[in-house]
C-alpha cells in the first residue's frame, strides 16, 4: 500500500506543480480530513481553512460522541461558535461543505462505520491529525492509546486513501524534552513504540505503573513521551511520502485571527495568566532568565496549513519535521511575568481577588515557603468573610489549585531549549513567493510582547470570563494594593516579633 500511495502522490504532485502558485489553489477541489476539530487548535485550523480556501471540496471532521451529547449536537455547538460569524456572513455556503463523522482515535479503526470509512477513502486527499490527549498527568496506558496508537490508526486510514496528497501530524516541541538542543528530526527512545504498546496492552495496572515511573525519570510527563513514540511511528511508516510532523511549543491565545485574543480554555499557560491577573498566584517555581517559548494559535494554524503544501512539493526521503516555535524572537520567563503583571494592573479584571504579583523562584524549598505560608492566613480570612456574606468561599481552593497547576508546568519554566528551524525557514521563504503568501503569518520576529499579552488578557476577559472592563475595577485594585501593603507590613512585624521572642 505504501508503494501505491507513493506513486499516486508523485503523479499528482508532478501534474499540479506548475499550477500551484497559491495556497488557495492547492486546496481547491480537495477533500480534507481533520481529527481534533472540536479542540482549541483544531477549531482554529478548521476556521482558517474555510475562510482562506472556500473552494475546498469537502472537510470531514472526526467527532467523538459524549454520554449526554451526540455528534450532531457537538457539531452544531462547534459551528455556532462566534468565530464563524464572519464566514456565515461572507461565505455561508462554505459551511455546508463541512461534515461531521462519528469516530474516536482511541478506538480500533478510529471507531468508523464501514460506510463512513469508505467515503473517507474515496473523497479525502489531505489529512490533518490534531487530536490528542493533552493532559500531562494522564495514566501511561491512556496516553499511549490516544496519542500513540491513535496516530497509528490515522496513518492506516491515510495509507488506504485512493487519492492521497499529504498528511500532517501535529506533535509538540517538547516531545524530546530530555534534550536541550532539538533538531528537526525524529529521535528514538530506549523503549521502542511497539514494546510500550505491547506492555500497555498486556501488562497489569501495577506493572504499567512501574514502567511509567521508569519513563518519568527521563521525560517530564506521559504526554510528551507518548507524542515522541507517535513521531517514531510516523517516521517509520511514512518514509518517502508527503508526510510532515509539526511541533508547536506552548500554544497561546490568537494574535490576530480569527479575532485578537481568541482563547477557549484555561489549561496550562492561560490558567497561569488568569491566576496571576486575579492575584491568586502566590509564586511560580521557575527561572526568570530561562527562555520561554509561546506561540499564538493563529501562527501555529498558518504553519500547519502551509506545511501540507510544502511537504507535497518539497518532500524528502525522511519525514519532514517542522519546529513551530518562537525561538527566532526569544524572550525570557521573567520578562513574560513582568508583562503579565503590567497589563493586569493597567487594565485589571473586574473580579481581581488580590493585588497581582507573583515572584519567580527557582529553589524548590524557598518556593514552597513563599507560595503557601504567607498566603494561607489571608486566604483563610477572606474565605471567612465570604461565608459571612453568604458567598461561596473560594480563596483556599484557588490557592491549592494554583499551586497544583504551577507544579505541573514547573518543568517547562525551569528549563529551556534551543530549537533548530531550518525546515520552517525554508517553508517561509517559499510561501513568500506564492500569490496569497501574505494571508498567512509565519514570522514572529516583529511581535510586540507587551502588546501580545495585553491582547491575551483582553481575550481571557472576553472569551473565558465573559465580562467587559468596568472602571470600578481600578478602584477595587487600588484598595487591594493598600490591603496587600498592610498585610505585607503586618507579616514582617509579626515575623520580627517572633524572632525577638525567640532571641530574648
Amino acid at each position: 500500500m505504501d508503494t501505491v500511495n507513493e506513486e499516486t502522490n508523485e503523479n499528482r504532485s508532478t501534474k499540479d506543480l506548475n499550477k500551484t502558485n497559491s495556497l488557495e489553489k492547492f486546496y481547491a477541489s480537495n477533500g480534507i480530513f481533520v481529527t481534533g476539530a472540536t479542540g482549541f487548535l483544531g477549531k482554529a485550523l478548521l476556521e482558517k481553512l474555510i475562510r482562506m480556501c472556500p473552494h475546498i471540496a469537502t472537510i470531514f471532521i472526526l467527532i467523538r460522541p459524549k454520554i449526554n451529547e451526540t455528534i450532531e449536537q457537538r457539531f452544531k455547538k462547534l459551528i455556532d461558535d462566534p468565530i464563524y460569524d464572519d464566514i456565515k456572513a461572507k461565505h455561508p455556503s462554505v459551511l455546508s461543505k463541512v461534515y461531521p463523522v462519528k469516530g474516536d482515535v482511541s478506538l480500533p479503526d478510529l471507531g468508523l462505520s464501514r460506510e463512513d470509512r469508505n467515503q473517507l477513502l474515496e473523497k479525502v486527499n489531505i489529512v490533518f491529525h490534531v487530536a490528542a490527549s493533552v493532559r500531562f498527568n494522564e495514566p501511561l496506558h491512556v496516553a499511549i492509546n490516544v496519542n500513540t496508537k491513535g496516530t497509528t490508526r490515522v496513518i492506516e486510514l491515510w495509507n488506504e486513501l485512493m487519492h492521497p496528497i499529504s498528511f500532517v501530524h501535529v506533535s509538540t516541541a517538547y516531545s524530546n524534552a530530555n534534550l536541550h538542543e532539538i533538531e528537526e528530526k525524529v529521535y528514538t527512545t530506549s523503549l521502542k513504540p511497539s514494546e510500550v504498546i505491547d506492555m500497555c496492552d498486556k501488562f497489569d495496572k501495577t506493572s504499567i505503573t512501574e514502567i511509567e515511573k521508569r519513563i518519568l525519570k527521563t521525560y517530564p510527563n506521559t504526554y510528551t513521551f507518548s507524542k515522541n513514540l507517535a513521531e517514531q511511528i510516523v517516521a517509520s511508516k511514512c518514509k518517502g511520502l508527503p508526510v510532515a510532523i509539526v511541533r508547536p511549543s506552548i500554544i497561546g491565545a490568537s494574535l490576530e485571527e480569527p479575532c485578537p485574543g481568541w482563547i477557549e480554555n484555561i489549561s496550562g499557560f492561560t490558567g497561569t495568566f488568569l491566576l496571576i491577573s486575579r492575584g491568586c498566584a502566590t509564586a511560580i517555581r521557575g527561572r526568570r532568565d530561562a527562555i520561554s517559548d509561546i506561540v499564538p494559535v493563529d501562527f501555529v494554524v498558518d504553519m500547519i496549513i502551509c506545511t501540507a503544501w510544502h511537504v507535497t512539493l518539497h518532500r524528502d526521503h525522511e519525514v519532514k519535521v517542522y519546529n513551530c516555535t518562537s525561538n527566532a524572537c526569544p524572550f525570557k520567563w521573567g520578562q513574560m511575568r513582568d508583562a503579565i503583571v503590567k497589563c493586569s494592573t493597567e487594565t485589571p479584571l473586574n473580579d481581581t481577588l488580590w493585588y497581582p504579583g507573583c515572584p519567580m523562584i527557582a529553589n524548590r524549598y524557598i518556593y514552597q515557603v513563599r507560595s503557601i505560608i504567607p498566603h494561607v492566613l489571608p486566604a483563610f480570612v477572606i474565605d471567612i468573610f465570604l461565608r459571612l456574606r453568604g458567598s461561596k468561599p473560594i480563596m483556599m481552593k484557588l490557592l491549592l489549585n494554583g499551586n497544583k497547576l504551577f507544579t505541573t508546568i514547573a518543568y517547562f519554566v525551569m528549563h529551556e531549549w534551543t530549537f533548530q528551524r531550518d525546515n520552517c525557514s525554508d517553508l517561509v521563504r517559499k510561501v513568500k513567493m506564492l500569490n496569497d503568501g501574505d494571508m498567512v503569518k509565519l514570522d514572529l520576529r516583529d511581535m510586540d510582547l507587551g502588546k501580545y499579552f495585553a491582547i491575551y488578557l483582553m481575550g481571557i476577559r472576553k472569551f473565558i470570563l465573559k465580562q467587559e472592563f468596568k472602571s470600578a475595577a481600578r478602584q477595587r485594585l487600588s484598595r487591594l494594593y493598600w490591603i496587600h501593603q498592610i498585610t505585607k507590613m503586618s507579616g514582617i512585624m509579626i515575623l520580627l516579633w517572633i524572632v525577638y521572642r525567640i532571641v530574648y
